[in-house]
């Protein structure tokens, strides 16, 4: 399989970083309900928590807030981090994707086919070599 080299993967998400931050701004701008959401999940929370003080305080304090607030606190502090966060991590990116880059190196697939039901034996090898990667670094 040809995996573009380490370096091009740098590069390539490096080069993303000014437009994820813009992507993730302009995906907060529009979000809404957001906060009726995370009512809806009160289950879930309360399922995980036992001390129901906290819980009512969850359900005060969403109460308080709107999509907008909620859009504005996301955008300003999210959207201003994501890019210096990406361009820090380029280097832990690169590196912790090597190993996936290597067992997919290591992996042969089938001859592409006009059938694409028979493709997806392709997706599948691609698959299974990136999950036995991933056991092999949880030591599974």
């Amino acid at each position: 399989m040809d995996v573009k080299s380490l370096d091009k993967i740098k590069s390539n998400y490096s080069g993303a970083v000014s437009e994820a931050q813009r992507r993730y701004k302009d995906a907060v701008s529009t979000k809404t309900g957001v906060i009726a959401a995370a009512i809806a999940g009160q289950a879930n929370y309360e399922a995980q928590m036992t001390n129901s003080t906290v819980l009512k305080r969850r359900v005060a304090g969403l109460n308080k807030v709107s999509d907008g607030d909620w859009q504005k606190a996301a955008s300003t502090t999210g959207g201003d981090r994501i890019g210096p966060g990406m361009r820090a991590k380029v280097d832990k990116q690169a590196s912790g994707f090597a190993p996936y880059k290597s067992a997919l190196e290591g992996t042969s697939l089938p001859a592409r086919t006009i059938d694409p039901m028979a493709n997806l034996d392709r997706v599948r090898a691609t698959v299974a070599a990136l999950v036995a990667e991933k056991k092999r670094q949880m030591g599974e």
